[in-house]
Protein backbone atom coordinates (compact mmCIF):
# COMPACT_ATOMS: atom_id res chain seq x y z
CA UNK A 1 0.00 0.00 0.00
CA UNK A 2 3.18 2.27 -0.40
CA UNK A 3 2.44 3.46 -3.87
CA UNK A 4 1.44 7.17 -4.44
CA UNK A 5 -2.24 6.06 -5.67
CA UNK A 6 -3.09 4.64 -2.11
CA UNK A 7 -1.55 7.33 -0.02
CA UNK A 8 -3.49 9.89 -1.34
CA UNK A 9 -6.30 8.58 0.82
CA UNK A 10 -3.85 8.82 3.95
CA UNK A 11 -2.97 12.47 3.17
CA UNK A 12 -6.75 13.33 2.09
CA UNK A 13 -7.55 12.61 5.93
CA UNK A 14 -4.54 14.61 7.32
CA UNK A 15 -5.74 17.44 5.04
CA UNK A 16 -9.16 17.18 6.32
CA UNK A 17 -7.66 16.64 10.00
CA UNK A 18 -9.19 13.21 10.40
CA UNK A 19 -6.18 12.02 12.11
CA UNK A 20 -8.71 8.83 13.78
CA UNK A 21 -9.44 7.71 10.08
CA UNK A 22 -5.43 8.05 9.31
CA UNK A 23 -4.60 6.65 11.85
CA UNK A 24 -6.31 3.70 11.26
CA UNK A 25 -5.08 3.54 7.65
CA UNK A 26 -1.65 3.17 9.14
CA UNK A 27 -2.59 0.07 11.63
CA UNK A 28 -4.33 -1.31 8.33
CA UNK A 29 -1.14 -1.94 6.73
CA UNK A 30 -0.28 1.93 5.20
CA UNK A 31 3.62 2.72 5.47
CA UNK A 32 3.81 5.07 8.50
CA UNK A 33 6.64 6.49 6.11
CA UNK A 34 4.57 6.96 3.06
CA UNK A 35 5.56 10.27 1.73
CA UNK A 36 2.91 12.59 -0.30
CA UNK A 37 3.22 13.97 -4.10
CA UNK A 38 4.71 16.59 -2.72
CA UNK A 39 6.97 14.68 -1.04
CA UNK A 40 5.95 15.64 2.47
CA UNK A 41 6.16 12.53 5.37
CA UNK A 42 3.17 11.84 7.60
CA UNK A 43 4.89 12.79 10.63
CA UNK A 44 5.79 16.53 8.71
CA UNK A 45 2.34 16.26 8.04
CA UNK A 46 1.12 15.55 11.40
CA UNK A 47 3.13 17.95 12.95
CA UNK A 48 2.52 20.95 10.53
CA UNK A 49 -1.36 20.23 10.67
CA UNK A 50 -0.87 20.16 14.77
CA UNK A 51 -2.53 16.68 14.86
CA UNK A 52 -0.83 15.08 18.20
CA UNK A 53 -2.32 11.64 18.24
CA UNK A 54 -1.34 10.75 14.49
CA UNK A 55 2.26 12.48 14.85
CA UNK A 56 3.05 10.52 18.31
CA UNK A 57 1.95 6.79 16.19
CA UNK A 58 4.39 8.37 13.85
CA UNK A 59 7.05 9.22 16.39
CA UNK A 60 7.01 6.17 18.64
CA UNK A 61 7.54 4.01 14.81
CA UNK A 62 10.49 6.07 13.64
CA UNK A 63 8.77 8.28 11.30
CA UNK A 64 11.07 10.02 8.99
CA UNK A 65 10.64 13.57 8.96
CA UNK A 66 10.17 14.87 5.43
CA UNK A 67 11.01 17.59 4.48
CA UNK A 68 13.86 17.97 7.27
CA UNK A 69 13.03 21.10 9.61
CA UNK A 70 14.89 24.26 8.81
CA UNK A 71 17.86 24.88 11.21
CA UNK A 72 18.08 21.87 12.49
CA UNK A 73 15.12 21.98 14.79
CA UNK A 74 13.38 19.39 16.44
CA UNK A 75 9.57 19.17 16.56
CA UNK A 76 9.06 21.16 19.70
CA UNK A 77 10.77 24.53 18.21
CA UNK A 78 8.39 23.95 15.14
CA UNK A 79 5.30 23.69 17.26
CA UNK A 80 6.15 27.11 19.30
CA UNK A 81 6.80 28.54 15.93
CA UNK A 82 3.65 27.61 14.30
CA UNK A 83 1.81 29.32 17.75
CA UNK A 84 0.32 26.45 18.69
CA UNK A 85 -0.02 26.14 22.31
CA UNK A 86 -2.03 23.12 22.96
CA UNK A 87 -0.12 20.75 21.00
CA UNK A 88 3.53 22.18 22.36
CA UNK A 89 2.07 21.50 25.60
CA UNK A 90 0.99 17.52 24.59
CA UNK A 91 4.58 18.00 23.44
CA UNK A 92 6.43 18.27 26.68
CA UNK A 93 3.56 16.41 28.84
CA UNK A 94 4.55 13.10 27.24
CA UNK A 95 7.65 12.32 29.01
CA UNK A 96 9.02 10.06 25.87
CA UNK A 97 8.70 13.00 23.54
CA UNK A 98 9.97 15.98 23.76
CA UNK A 99 10.22 17.23 27.87
CA UNK A 100 14.07 16.58 28.05
CA UNK A 101 14.77 18.83 24.59
CA UNK A 102 13.03 21.85 25.91
CA UNK A 103 16.41 23.63 26.16
CA UNK A 104 17.79 22.33 22.97
CA UNK A 105 19.14 24.75 20.36
CA UNK A 106 18.77 24.57 16.93
CA UNK A 107 22.16 25.83 14.47
CA UNK A 108 21.32 29.33 15.36
CA UNK A 109 21.57 28.68 18.59
CA UNK A 110 17.82 29.63 19.31
CA UNK A 111 15.68 27.19 22.08
CA UNK A 112 11.99 26.82 21.92
CA UNK A 113 11.67 29.56 24.55
CA UNK A 114 13.75 31.61 22.55
CA UNK A 115 11.60 31.05 19.34
CA UNK A 116 8.19 31.80 21.64
CA UNK A 117 9.72 35.31 22.57
CA UNK A 118 10.39 35.76 19.04
CA UNK A 119 6.91 35.65 17.69
CA UNK A 120 5.58 37.46 20.25
CA UNK A 121 3.57 34.89 22.44
CA UNK A 122 3.17 34.97 25.99
CA UNK A 123 1.24 31.95 26.52
CA UNK A 124 4.16 29.77 25.24
CA UNK A 125 6.61 31.86 27.11
CA UNK A 126 4.23 31.02 30.08
CA UNK A 127 4.46 27.27 28.96
CA UNK A 128 7.51 26.81 28.52
CA UNK A 129 8.90 28.57 31.86
CA UNK A 130 6.33 26.17 33.66
CA UNK A 131 8.48 23.18 31.88
CA UNK A 132 11.56 24.62 33.61
CA UNK A 133 13.04 26.13 30.28
CA UNK A 134 16.01 28.13 31.36
CA UNK A 135 15.59 31.41 30.20
CA UNK A 136 19.37 31.98 30.37
CA UNK A 137 20.95 30.47 27.36
CA UNK A 138 22.20 32.68 25.02
CA UNK A 139 21.78 31.72 21.21
CA UNK A 140 25.39 32.29 18.62
CA UNK A 141 25.23 36.24 18.65
CA UNK A 142 24.85 36.26 22.74
CA UNK A 143 21.54 36.89 23.24
CA UNK A 144 19.21 35.62 25.73
CA UNK A 145 15.05 35.62 25.29
CA UNK A 146 15.33 38.24 28.26
CA UNK A 147 17.53 40.26 26.01
CA UNK A 148 15.32 39.86 22.98
CA UNK A 149 11.91 40.97 24.82
CA UNK A 150 13.99 44.10 25.82
CA UNK A 151 14.69 44.29 22.64
CA UNK A 152 11.29 43.95 20.97
CA UNK A 153 8.65 46.32 20.49
CA UNK A 154 5.28 43.83 20.14
CA UNK A 155 2.61 44.61 21.82
CA UNK A 156 3.07 41.77 24.13
CA UNK A 157 6.78 42.29 25.50
CA UNK A 158 5.79 43.88 28.31
CA UNK A 159 4.07 40.66 29.65
CA UNK A 160 7.01 38.69 27.79
CA UNK A 161 9.00 40.71 30.08
CA UNK A 162 7.59 40.29 33.32
CA UNK A 163 6.88 36.59 32.59
CA UNK A 164 10.94 36.60 32.36
CA UNK A 165 12.09 38.21 35.32
CA UNK A 166 13.45 37.03 38.58
CA UNK A 167 10.31 38.47 40.75
CA UNK A 168 7.86 36.24 38.44
CA UNK A 169 10.52 33.32 38.37
CA UNK A 170 10.50 33.01 42.08
CA UNK A 171 6.84 32.80 42.34
CA UNK A 172 6.74 29.69 40.39
CA UNK A 173 7.21 25.91 40.99
CA UNK A 174 7.84 23.18 38.81
CA UNK A 175 5.90 21.12 36.75
CA UNK A 176 7.29 18.24 37.41
CA UNK A 177 4.16 15.59 36.67
CA UNK A 178 1.12 17.91 35.75
CA UNK A 179 -1.27 16.49 33.68
CA UNK A 180 -4.44 14.77 32.86
CA UNK A 181 -5.79 12.36 35.52
CA UNK A 182 -4.16 9.54 35.87
CA UNK A 183 -1.59 7.46 38.64
CA UNK A 184 1.79 9.20 39.20
CA UNK A 185 3.01 7.51 42.35
CA UNK A 186 6.12 6.64 40.54
CA UNK A 187 7.22 10.41 39.71
CA UNK A 188 7.50 11.71 43.11
CA UNK A 189 10.64 12.85 43.95
CA UNK A 190 12.75 10.35 45.60
CA UNK A 191 12.33 10.01 49.50
CA UNK A 192 12.75 7.16 51.95
CA UNK A 193 8.98 4.56 51.68
CA UNK A 194 8.46 5.43 55.43
CA UNK A 195 8.62 9.25 55.15
CA UNK A 196 6.32 9.30 51.92
CA UNK A 197 4.05 7.14 54.07
CA UNK A 198 3.79 9.24 56.59
CA UNK A 199 3.48 12.04 54.63
CA UNK A 200 0.49 10.64 52.27
CA UNK A 201 -1.20 9.34 55.60
CA UNK A 202 -0.87 12.93 57.21
CA UNK A 203 -1.93 14.98 54.24
CA UNK A 204 -4.75 13.04 53.41
CA UNK A 205 -6.17 13.33 57.11
CA UNK A 206 -5.66 16.80 56.42
CA UNK A 207 -7.79 16.74 53.44
CA UNK A 208 -10.73 14.50 54.76
CA UNK A 209 -10.98 16.98 57.76
CA UNK A 210 -11.33 19.40 55.76
CA UNK A 211 -14.12 17.97 53.42
CA UNK A 212 -15.96 17.12 56.57
CA UNK A 213 -15.83 20.80 57.43
CA UNK A 214 -16.88 22.72 54.87
CA UNK A 215 -19.08 19.68 53.66
CA UNK A 216 -17.31 20.01 50.12
CA UNK A 217 -18.96 17.37 47.07
CA UNK A 218 -16.25 14.94 46.29
CA UNK A 219 -16.37 13.99 42.66
CA UNK A 220 -15.01 10.26 41.31
CA UNK A 221 -12.43 10.58 38.64
CA UNK A 222 -14.31 8.38 37.02
CA UNK A 223 -16.86 10.92 36.57
CA UNK A 224 -14.56 13.18 34.61
CA UNK A 225 -13.89 13.80 31.12
CA UNK A 226 -10.55 16.15 30.51
CA UNK A 227 -10.92 17.84 27.12
CA UNK A 228 -8.36 20.29 26.31
CA UNK A 229 -6.39 22.93 28.10
CA UNK A 230 -7.26 26.43 29.21
CA UNK A 231 -5.10 28.12 31.71
CA UNK A 232 -2.32 27.31 33.45
CA UNK A 233 -1.09 28.53 36.98
CA UNK A 234 2.56 27.93 38.84
CA UNK A 235 1.14 24.74 40.38
CA UNK A 236 -1.72 23.58 38.40
CA UNK A 237 -3.36 22.94 34.98
CA UNK A 238 -7.18 24.40 34.55
CA UNK A 239 -9.04 21.75 32.08
CA UNK A 240 -11.82 22.68 30.08
CA UNK A 241 -13.98 18.96 30.84
CA UNK A 242 -17.57 17.33 31.74
CA UNK A 243 -19.25 16.20 34.68
CA UNK A 244 -22.57 14.48 34.01
CA UNK A 245 -22.68 15.99 31.18
CA UNK A 246 -22.45 19.63 32.07
CA UNK A 247 -19.32 21.31 30.94
CA UNK A 248 -17.04 22.43 33.92
CA UNK A 249 -13.60 23.88 34.72
CA UNK A 250 -11.14 21.40 36.45
CA UNK A 251 -8.01 23.10 38.08
CA UNK A 252 -5.87 20.25 38.43
CA UNK A 253 -2.98 20.33 41.05
CA UNK A 254 0.82 19.12 41.02
CA UNK A 255 0.52 15.05 42.57
CA UNK A 256 3.06 17.45 45.14
CA UNK A 257 -0.10 18.60 46.72
CA UNK A 258 -0.88 14.70 47.57
CA UNK A 259 2.13 14.07 50.00
CA UNK A 260 2.95 17.86 51.00
CA UNK A 261 1.31 18.70 54.17
CA UNK A 262 2.85 22.54 53.53
CA UNK A 263 1.06 22.20 49.82
CA UNK A 264 -2.03 20.36 50.71
CA UNK A 265 -2.25 23.11 53.76
CA UNK A 266 -2.50 25.72 50.82
CA UNK A 267 -5.26 23.37 48.72
CA UNK A 268 -7.00 23.35 51.80
CA UNK A 269 -6.88 26.73 52.50
CA UNK A 270 -8.36 27.57 49.07
CA UNK A 271 -10.95 24.91 49.65
CA UNK A 272 -11.86 26.86 52.54
CA UNK A 273 -12.54 29.98 50.73
CA UNK A 274 -14.02 28.43 47.89
CA UNK A 275 -16.79 26.28 49.80
CA UNK A 276 -17.88 29.20 51.62
CA UNK A 277 -19.63 31.55 49.08
CA UNK A 278 -22.00 32.15 46.73
CA UNK A 279 -22.29 35.17 44.43
CA UNK A 280 -23.13 35.66 41.26
CA UNK A 281 -19.80 37.62 40.20
CA UNK A 282 -17.76 34.63 42.31
CA UNK A 283 -16.34 31.84 40.36
CA UNK A 284 -18.44 28.44 41.71
CA UNK A 285 -16.76 25.37 43.08
CA UNK A 286 -18.39 22.13 42.12
CA UNK A 287 -16.42 19.82 44.01
CA UNK A 288 -13.46 18.30 44.18
CA UNK A 289 -11.91 15.37 43.11
CA UNK A 290 -9.66 13.03 45.65
CA UNK A 291 -9.44 9.70 44.13
CA UNK A 292 -6.07 9.84 41.97
CA UNK A 293 -2.54 11.72 42.55
CA UNK A 294 -3.17 14.66 41.54
CA UNK A 295 -5.93 16.08 43.24
CA UNK A 296 -8.78 18.57 41.05
CA UNK A 297 -11.07 21.29 42.12
CA UNK A 298 -14.11 21.38 39.60
CA UNK A 299 -15.60 24.67 38.84
CA UNK A 300 -18.25 26.65 36.80
CA UNK A 301 -16.74 26.79 33.39
CA UNK A 302 -16.64 30.56 31.81
CA UNK A 303 -16.49 30.15 27.99
CA UNK A 304 -14.69 32.90 27.07
CA UNK A 305 -11.80 35.22 28.88
CA UNK A 306 -10.17 37.05 31.11
CA UNK A 307 -10.54 40.47 31.74
CA UNK A 308 -7.00 41.04 31.04
CA UNK A 309 -7.79 39.70 27.24
CA UNK A 310 -10.55 41.74 27.33
CA UNK A 311 -8.63 45.36 27.56
CA UNK A 312 -5.41 44.34 26.20
CA UNK A 313 -6.15 41.43 23.44
CA UNK A 314 -9.20 41.31 21.84
CA UNK A 315 -8.82 43.05 18.73
CA UNK A 316 -12.35 42.15 17.76
CA UNK A 317 -14.48 43.64 20.14
CA UNK A 318 -13.33 47.05 22.52
CA UNK A 319 -14.99 47.81 25.44
CA UNK A 320 -17.17 50.46 25.54
CA UNK A 321 -17.77 52.78 28.36
CA UNK A 322 -20.86 51.35 29.24
CA UNK A 323 -19.32 48.04 29.33
CA UNK A 324 -16.14 49.39 31.50
CA UNK A 325 -18.47 50.73 33.97
CA UNK A 326 -20.47 47.25 33.94
CA UNK A 327 -17.36 45.32 34.30
CA UNK A 328 -15.86 47.94 37.26
CA UNK A 329 -19.44 47.39 39.05
CA UNK A 330 -19.49 43.66 38.96
CA UNK A 331 -16.11 43.25 40.12
CA UNK A 332 -16.89 45.87 43.16
CA UNK A 333 -20.32 43.43 44.16
CA UNK A 334 -18.16 40.77 44.28
CA UNK A 335 -15.22 41.78 46.38
CA UNK A 336 -18.26 43.68 48.66
CA UNK A 337 -19.23 40.10 49.41
CA UNK A 338 -16.02 38.64 49.99
CA UNK A 339 -15.13 41.68 52.53
CA UNK A 340 -18.75 41.22 54.32
CA UNK A 341 -18.39 37.66 55.13
CA UNK A 342 -17.40 36.72 58.91
CA UNK A 343 -14.02 37.29 59.13
CA UNK A 344 -14.38 38.88 55.85
CA UNK A 345 -12.08 37.21 53.36
CA UNK A 346 -9.31 39.18 51.56
CA UNK A 347 -8.64 37.93 47.73
CA UNK A 348 -4.51 39.26 47.98
CA UNK A 349 -4.62 38.64 44.20
CA UNK A 350 -6.84 40.74 42.96
CA UNK A 351 -5.26 41.59 38.89
CA UNK A 352 -7.37 40.82 34.98
CA UNK A 353 -5.48 37.94 34.75
CA UNK A 354 -7.62 36.52 37.49
CA UNK A 355 -11.37 38.18 36.43
CA UNK A 356 -13.31 35.70 34.40
CA UNK A 357 -15.83 37.21 31.70
CA UNK A 358 -18.51 35.42 29.77
CA UNK A 359 -19.80 35.61 26.30
CA UNK A 360 -22.36 38.39 27.76
CA UNK A 361 -19.43 40.10 29.87
CA UNK A 362 -20.64 38.73 33.11
CA UNK A 363 -17.53 38.89 35.60
CA UNK A 364 -16.72 36.21 37.77
CA UNK A 365 -13.37 36.68 40.50
CA UNK A 366 -11.24 33.53 40.81
CA UNK A 367 -7.74 31.90 41.28
CA UNK A 368 -8.19 31.94 45.10
CA UNK A 369 -5.03 30.39 45.87
CA UNK A 370 -3.53 33.40 48.17
CA UNK A 371 -7.23 34.36 49.60
CA UNK A 372 -7.54 33.76 53.41
CA UNK A 373 -10.25 34.61 56.16
CA UNK A 374 -8.96 37.97 57.86
CA UNK A 375 -8.30 36.01 60.72
CA UNK A 376 -5.73 34.16 59.76
CA UNK A 377 -3.20 37.06 58.88
CA UNK A 378 -2.38 36.58 62.87
CA UNK A 379 -1.69 32.95 62.35
CA UNK A 380 0.43 33.01 59.50
CA UNK A 381 3.79 32.86 59.43
CA UNK A 382 4.27 33.39 56.02
CA UNK A 383 6.15 36.74 54.29
CA UNK A 384 3.48 39.44 54.07
CA UNK A 385 4.95 40.36 50.43
CA UNK A 386 2.82 38.53 48.12
CA UNK A 387 0.64 38.96 45.33
CA UNK A 388 1.59 40.78 41.90
CA UNK A 389 3.82 44.12 42.15
CA UNK A 390 1.85 46.30 40.16
CA UNK A 391 -1.48 46.13 41.98
CA UNK A 392 0.18 45.75 45.84
CA UNK A 393 -0.72 47.80 48.32
CA UNK A 394 2.73 49.59 50.15
CA UNK A 395 1.62 47.70 53.53
CA UNK A 396 2.62 44.66 51.84
CA UNK A 397 6.16 45.34 51.53
CA UNK A 398 6.92 46.20 54.82
CA UNK A 399 6.66 43.32 57.44
CA UNK A 400 6.88 46.39 60.68
CA UNK A 401 3.42 47.16 59.60
CA UNK A 402 1.62 43.86 59.25
CA UNK A 403 -1.12 44.84 61.78
CA UNK A 404 -2.32 46.75 58.66
CA UNK A 405 -2.71 44.14 56.07
CA UNK A 406 -6.55 43.69 55.89
CA UNK A 407 -9.52 44.06 53.03
CA UNK A 408 -7.74 47.34 52.36
CA UNK A 409 -5.01 45.41 49.91
CA UNK A 410 -7.92 44.43 48.21
CA UNK A 411 -9.57 48.14 47.85
CA UNK A 412 -5.95 49.14 46.52
CA UNK A 413 -5.44 46.56 44.17
CA UNK A 414 -9.26 47.53 43.33
CA UNK A 415 -7.92 50.85 42.23
CA UNK A 416 -5.57 49.71 40.48
CA UNK A 417 -7.80 47.73 37.99
CA UNK A 418 -9.93 50.40 37.69
CA UNK A 419 -6.95 52.14 36.03
CA UNK A 420 -6.69 49.71 33.40
CA UNK A 421 -10.06 48.99 32.56
CA UNK A 422 -10.82 52.60 31.92
CA UNK A 423 -7.48 53.89 30.39
CA UNK A 424 -6.13 50.46 28.38
CA UNK A 425 -2.96 51.49 30.38
CA UNK A 426 -1.36 48.88 33.45
CA UNK A 427 -0.93 51.01 36.65
CA UNK A 428 2.46 52.49 36.86
CA UNK A 429 2.17 52.21 33.34
CA UNK A 430 5.07 54.37 32.55
CA UNK A 431 7.45 51.06 34.34
CA UNK A 432 8.72 48.68 32.14
CA UNK A 433 7.86 45.01 33.52
CA UNK A 434 11.95 44.51 33.35
CA UNK A 435 12.01 46.84 35.66
CA UNK A 436 9.63 45.41 38.41
CA UNK A 437 11.34 46.59 41.40
CA UNK A 438 11.11 50.08 40.79
CA UNK A 439 7.50 50.04 41.91
CA UNK A 440 8.73 49.19 45.40
CA UNK A 441 10.81 52.63 45.11
CA UNK A 442 7.83 54.87 44.28
CA UNK A 443 5.90 53.34 46.98
CA UNK A 444 8.64 53.57 49.47
CA UNK A 445 8.62 57.48 48.62
CA UNK A 446 4.60 57.48 48.69
CA UNK A 447 4.35 58.71 45.21
CA UNK A 448 0.85 59.03 44.23
CA UNK A 449 0.05 56.21 41.75
CA UNK A 450 0.37 57.69 38.13
CA UNK A 451 -3.83 58.21 36.46
CA UNK A 452 -4.20 58.30 33.03
CA UNK A 453 -5.40 61.65 31.86
CA UNK A 454 -8.29 59.40 29.59
CA UNK A 455 -10.31 58.36 32.47
CA UNK A 456 -13.60 60.14 33.96
CA UNK A 457 -12.78 62.67 36.56
CA UNK A 458 -14.91 60.58 38.76
CA UNK A 459 -13.36 57.95 38.61
CA UNK A 460 -10.08 59.27 38.79
CA UNK A 461 -11.39 60.58 42.19
CA UNK A 462 -12.32 57.37 42.86
CA UNK A 463 -9.05 55.98 42.33
CA UNK A 464 -7.24 58.82 44.02
CA UNK A 465 -9.01 57.31 47.30
CA UNK A 466 -8.86 53.73 46.89
CA UNK A 467 -4.58 53.94 46.53
CA UNK A 468 -3.82 56.42 49.27
CA UNK A 469 -1.15 55.21 51.53
CA UNK A 470 -3.11 55.12 54.89
CA UNK A 471 -5.22 51.68 54.39
CA UNK A 472 -7.82 53.37 57.14
CA UNK A 473 -8.80 56.31 54.64
CA UNK A 474 -9.30 54.10 51.49
CA UNK A 475 -12.84 53.64 51.09
CA UNK A 476 -15.13 50.35 51.47
CA UNK A 477 -16.54 48.53 48.23
CA UNK A 478 -19.97 50.09 49.43
CA UNK A 479 -18.39 53.29 48.91
CA UNK A 480 -17.26 52.77 45.60
CA UNK A 481 -20.01 50.93 44.07
CA UNK A 482 -22.67 53.77 45.00
CA UNK A 483 -19.96 56.00 43.27
CA UNK A 484 -19.17 54.36 40.41
CA UNK A 485 -22.89 53.86 39.92
CA UNK A 486 -23.30 57.72 40.48
CA UNK A 487 -20.73 58.23 37.69
CA UNK A 488 -21.87 55.45 35.57
CA UNK A 489 -25.43 57.77 35.53
CA UNK A 490 -23.50 60.68 34.49
CA UNK A 491 -21.96 59.01 31.66
CA UNK A 492 -24.38 56.28 30.18
CA UNK A 493 -27.51 57.29 29.09
CA UNK A 494 -30.36 54.18 30.20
Amino acid sequence: MGNQTSNEVLFKCIAMEDEDEAIKLLQGGYNVNSISRTGVSVLRASLEKSLFNLFKYCYHRQGIMLPCLDNEQNALHRAVELGNYKFTWQLLKDPKLFKHQIDSQDDLGRTPLYIAVEIGSSDLVALLLKYNANRNIRTFNMKTPYDLAVESHTPLADEIIEQLTIEDYMSKVAVEDISPIRDQGSTQESKSNNQSHIDVKETKSILHMAIEEYKVPVIKSEELKLLEMINRGSSCLVFKGKWRGSEVAIKQFTSEYSCSEKEMGKFVKELQVLSQVRHPNILLLMGICIDQANLCLITELIPNYTLFYAIHKNKQKKLNLAERFSISIQLGRGLSYLHANDPPIIHRDLKPENCLLDHNLNLKIADFGLARPASTFTEESTTICIGTTRFMAPELFDKDRSELIGVEIDIWAYGCILIEIFSNKRPWHYISSNKANTIFYELYHKKPIPIPDNIPPEVADIIRECCRYNPKRRPTCAAILERLEAAKSIYIVS
